[in-house]
């Protein structure tokens, strides 16, 4: 503790020092930290000071931020357009990892699940229409939530010209990208145009197997299974044509 001393009556005059003694001064600090470094060098970079301590560097956070509801809709678009280009690839970067997923027809399926039925989907070329999907708020960790209104036209739907099947989307995003998606397909289902193709199939090639969903555990049966749907879906829609038939006619 360093003892208060009373100030001088009357302080004295600070002495002015020359350039040259700055000078001199530094040169003087300058020999010194080439001497010190000539011994560390001969000592092997060894010193017998301790070392001068490192203050620790404080990091900033590096988690992403959480989206905004912009950027979260952005997703939503985005995971549209590379399921309607079968971009299958781009569609799975934009999960997070270990995503809830579920339907309300076939429950809860996992990201390997979900590339399957993507891949058999893309395979028959279905297209996944939408009006333009909106934010409708933040979950209690501020994920943000989005929905989008639709419908589904796989390839027996195109085929035909049949009702498509509605379906809503709704999307959790995080900074990791998608964490929930489940789909909500409303009436007509699919097996309002499912179920009279499997009927002509079962008349017409009842040696083919099941092509339908979830009829494969590979991504090459998925693919394999949608291309077969799409080319027999096409035949059917010939054979209606040709006897004058539509869909719902049963013939």
């Amino acid at each position: 503790m360093q003892t208060q001393q009373k100030p001088p009556t009357q302080p004295p005059t600070p002495k002015r020092q020359s350039r040259t003694g700055l000078l001199i001064a530094a040169a003087a600090f300058g020999l010194v930290l080439i001497v010190s470094a000539v011994v560390a060098l001969t000592n092997g970079g060894a010193s017998e000071l301790p070392p001068a301590t490192t203050p620790p560097t404080t990091f900033a956070d590096a988690s992403a931020p959480e989206p905004t509801p912009s950027e979260a809709v952005a997703v939503a678009d985005a995971w549209y357009d590379a399921l309607n280009a079968g971009d299958i690839d781009a569609m799975m970067a934009l999960f997070a990892p270990d995503p809830a997923l579920s339907t309300n027809f076939s429950g809860t399926f996992t990201l390997v699940e979900e590339r399957l039925n993507s891949t058999w989907d893309a395979a028959q070329g279905t297209k996944l229409e939408s009006d333009p999907c909106v934010s409708v708020g933040e979950s209690p960790e501020r994920h943000q939530h989005v929905r989008c209104f639709g419908a589904s036209h796989d390839a027996l739907v195109q085929a035909v010209d049949a009702t498509p099947v509605p379906v809503i989307v709704d999307m959790t995003i995080g900074p990791d990208g998608i964490v929930a998606l489940r789909s909500s397909f409303g009436s007509p289902g699919f097996n309002h145009v499912g179920d009279p193709f499997d009927r002509w199939m079962a008349v017409h090639h009842p040696d083919v197997g099941d092509l339908e969903f979830g009829s494969y555990e590979t991504v090459d049966e998925a693919e394999a299974a949608g291309a077969l749907l799409a080319r027999y879906a096409a035949e059917w829609a010939t054979y209606l044509e040709a006897n004058d038939c539509t869909y719902l006619d049963g013939c």
